[in-house]
């Protein structure tokens, strides 16, 4: 339980930021008043870094973070005016208050930098920044899961780029890579708000679409076909799509069962001339 606690205290986005400033901001008023009515040689200043390194550690407005830091500091410098700190003293005092509550700031800051980088590799792909094979299938999962349990529909489509081996050897890979960028873009655009996309990895792509019928989803695929050829002529690409879906009214065994099934509509598409979306219902 406390090793949980912990945990989450120390790991960025498990606690609302809102919560986590007020509660900050309140923790820093009470050690405020208790180093008030503390002895002259009882300390408690040291106490302000762990309030101003939780609002640093989770909050993202800048704002905050300046105000728990002027806060943290402006209550320093208020105790020792109470405590009739001389002149020298108290200038060494508030150069140390300010320094060591900025330095807590920025380490709090750097850490949160890490996670989140690091969180993002690990559920994202590090060309487009659409999600990775991993986290699609977790999600899929879940949709799955879903589907089961409550029926309704889902449909999946797969999409992998035609000649773009050709592009890369006659190009290069930068030239592949902005191939790739630019289908990111592309599905974006297109995506519902309830919609995942993905690079499931090399020039294969795939949205999940929940509660979609075939009659959208066919709509969909056959318009991202002509999409993707159209904006891939406009830059001076000979890339076209071949796009393999699959709507689900019945549940799939697992997530691969619905990607190999919609890899079946896919590979029927490129055996039809590429260029074009083929389908399957279950």
């Amino acid at each position: 339980m406390g090793r949980n606690f912990i945990r989450l205290c120390l790991t960025p986005g498990n606690l609302p930021p809102k919560m986590v400033l007020i509660a900050s901001l309140l923790i820093m008023l009470v050690v405020f008043i208790f180093d008030v009515i503390s002895p002259a040689d009882i300390r408690l200043h040291t106490l302000y870094i762990f309030p101003l390194a939780a609002i640093a550690l989770h909050c993202e407005w800048k704002k905050g973070i300046l105000g728990g830091l002027a806060l943290s500091v402006a209550f320093q410098l208020s105790n020792f005016v109470l405590n009739g700190i001389l002149i020298g003293p108290f200038i060494t005092d508030a150069l140390i208050a300010f320094a060591s509550s900025l330095l807590t700031v920025l380490l709090a800051r750097a850490a949160r930098k890490n996670y989140l980088e690091t969180a993002k590799l690990a559920t994202h792909d590090s060309l487009t920044g659409l999600y990775n094979r991993r986290r699609f299938e977790t999600i899929a999962d879940l949709e799955v899961a879903r589907l089961k349990r409550y029926g309704s529909a889902f449909s999946l489509a797969v999409i992998d780029l035609d000649n773009f081996k050709e592009l890369n050897d006659s190009s290069g890979h930068h030239v592949g890579d902005q191939a790739l960028n630019l289908l990111a873009d592309i599905l974006r655009e297109h995506r519902r708000q309830t919609d995942t996309i993905a690079r499931l990895g090399g020039d294969e792509f795939a949205v999940l679409m929940p509660h979609t019928p075939r009659v959208y989803c066919q709509s969909l695929c056959q318009q991202l076909s002509k999409t993707i050829a159209s904006r891939m002529s406009a830059v001076g690409f000979d890339v076209t799509a071949s796009i393999g879906y699959a709507t689900f009214d019945e549940a799939p065994e697992s997530t691969f069962d619905a990607l190999k099934i919609a890899d079946k509509a896919m590979y029927a598409a490129k055996a039809n001339g590429k260029n074009c979306a083929e389908g399957f219902s279950t």
